[in-house]
């Protein structure tokens, strides 16, 4: 087990128990302790890892190599690391002489130890995954993979004929198990919102049951889309927590370095007079060669500690794109452990509560934005609707407001809040619940309204897109091409449908509703209205003057459906 020790500092900040540990390291031996878990998509269906880094950027990369190819050049921002989980393999230990002007501030060594991960099989660090995962949500030990992933995971494989195919009554008893569990009203419920956790362990656990029939006859380092690398990046006793693109730099710098004819020299050297294999002398070389990188290091084992780190330092300092950022945060973390860092993160301006919201929306399969919706990971597709598009949207339904026409100033979400939302039977048991008042029952994150939501625009998608001809005009998919599915056409449609109800003096009884009303709503109103060519090239959706007179030309043909707007009319903004 490779051993290291470093001198370092100790640091409390405050009177809390959380110290920092502030040393330097060879960037080299720093990727033999410290893991970097990143966020991106696994499988097929969209799933996610719950990791917290961005995908590695190369161009990044290979620029800040390129800096760090000048000896003269260097960074002073440290690599913000912590700990994985508590265990012997990182020990701080103050020195027997300790000058520390206080004890906030102690001298001594690090210690840090780290396992040849890389000698271990793939199935035997999926086995660890997976126990580490249970440790993080205990109710996963009880969990049964459903038969059939574990069977599609085999037909991507092109390894069926291996294996005894599982009859239809099996995956039919198999349903039976998943249906009573969920019925057991307490994992069932807890584990639907942070389903994110759930579907990567099922993933992982699928993996090591399909890896675990052919263990005899396996023995690569990837199987389908994971690979022994990405496993244990999961698994070092350190995690780093920002930086990543710092240290694969400072490595790719120090791996072309080597390859020159006196670094050859040294590395021949080193197998002869200290007796140890190529593999192993090259290491030596290159870690005494690799940029001694600064490290502060977080003695704190929690994960939502660490995401809270991440997300303060990444929107804070050097700010990531709003979809990731809302990614990372709502499936990086189960729901106990977003809990203990949700408070912090709302008041450091990070919108929470916003992003569970949406992510929930792009994640279900039972929304109408399910897989169309941009992550901010690298396998999303360009032509996705914005996050903060689907932000605005769901803005509407939940906080009631901002459904204002864009030809009116009128906000008839918040004009049905405050006349019509009192009285709806849906909302009549927030006395119940001990919430505050109707309002606040109806906004709470898995609330009414999210149901409302989805029902209103599956019955909106329905009647007046096509979910499978990406070349209609009316396409649900891509906000480029579509007249429908862009910030423009949805804002306008929520807003008028507030207006319907405003006007008719509608309550809503039961999310049962929904579907009636936005029938009698779009009552008459053509099935094609954005089935036609609107004459849209060069035209930008999004301008004051577009918006204003899409809206108006909807309203006005939506309250008396006669004849439809000639297609001129929708990029002319004055009408003519």
């Amino acid at each position: 087990m490779p051993y290291f020790k470093y001198k370092a500092v100790r640091i409390r900040q405050t009177n809390s128990d959380k110290w920092l540990v502030l040393f330097a390291a060879s960037a080299i031996e720093i990727d033999m302790w410290a893991g970097v878990p990143q966020k991106k998509k696994i499988g097929e269906q969209s799933k996610e890892t719950t990791g917290f880094q961005r995908e590695e950027n190369k161009k990044r990369i290979k620029e800040i190599s390129d800096f760090y190819r000048n000896e003269q050049n260097i960074i002073q921002n440290p690599l913000l690391c912590a700990l994985r989980q508590e265990s012997e393999l990182v020990i701080f230990e103050t020195s027997e002489i300790d000058n520390s002007i206080t004890e906030s501030i102690q001298h001594g060594f690090l210690t840090v130890k780290s396992e040849y991960l890389e000698k271990l099989s793939l199935l035997d660090l999926l086995r660890r995954v997976k126990a580490d995962l249970e440790r993080r949500v205990p109710g996963l030990v009880t969990q049964i993979v459903p038969d059939k992933i574990i069977l599609e995971l085999k037909q991507r494989a092109e390894i069926l004929h291996s294996f005894q195919v599982y009859q239809d009554e099996s995956y039919e008893n198999d349903q039976e198990i998943t249906e009573e569990s969920d019925d057991d009203g307490t994992l069932g419920i807890s584990l639907t919102d942070e389903s994110h956790i759930l579907d990567f362990w099922q993933e992982v656990a699928a993996y090591v049951s399909v890896l675990e029939e052919i263990k005899d006859s396996f023995h690569g380092d990837k199987f389908l889309d994971y690979s022994k690398d990405a496993m244990i990046s999961f698994l070092r006793p350190i995690v780093v927590v920002d930086g990543q693109h710092r240290l694969r730099a400072a490595i790719k710098s120090v791996k072309e370095l080597v390859i020159q004819d006196a670094y050859k020299e040294l590395i021949e050297k080193a197998i002869i007079d200290d007796k140890i294999d190529p593999e192993e002398a090259q290491i030596k070389i290159e870690a005494d060669a690799a940029r001694k990188l600064p490290i502060s290091l977080l003695m704190n084992t929690d994960p939502a500690e660490q995401v809270f780190q991440f997300v303060v330092v990444n929107q804070k300092a050097t700010p990531i794109k709003t979809a990731l950022l809302g990614t990372i945060i709502s499936t990086s973390l189960s729901n106990e452990e977003l809990t203990r860092v949700s408070d912090r993160l709302e008041l450091a301006g990070i919108k929470l509560e916003e992003s569970r919201a949406v992510t929930f929306l792009t994640r279900s399969q039972n929304s109408p934005f399910y897989g169309l919706v941009e992550r901010g990971l690298a396998s999303d597709s360009k032509d996705r609707l914005k996050w903060n598009v689907l932000a605005s949207i769901v803005k509407i339904f939940r906080e009631l407001k901002g459904g204002k026409l864009f030809h009116e100033s009128v906000d008839y979400a918040d004009k049905w809040r405050r006349c019509y939302l009192p009285e709806s039977k849906i909302v009549e048991n927030w006395e119940f619940e001990e919430c505050e008042d109707a309002f606040n029952y109806w906004r709470q994150l898995d609330g009414c309204w999210r149901e409302v939501f989805i029902l209103f625009w599956t019955s909106v998608r329905d009647k007046l897109a096509s979910r499978n001809n990406d070349e209609a005009s009316h396409y649900w998919g891509s906000p480029v091409k579509s007249n429908i599915f862009n910030q423009t056409s949805l804002t306008i449609l929520a807003s008028d449908f507030f207006q319907f109800l405003c006007e008719r003096e509608i309550k809503i009884d039961s999310t049962n509703d929904i579907p009636i009303l936005v029938n009698q709503w779009l009552k008459d109103v053509d099935r094609d209205y954005f089935n036609r060519e609107w004459n849209l090239k060069g035209v930008k959706k999004d301008v004051p003057g577009i918006k204003k007179r899409w809206s108006k030309l909807w309203v006005e043909y939506r309250k008396d459906p006669q004849r439809l707007p000639r297609s001129t009319q929708y990029r002319d903004p004055l009408g003519n």
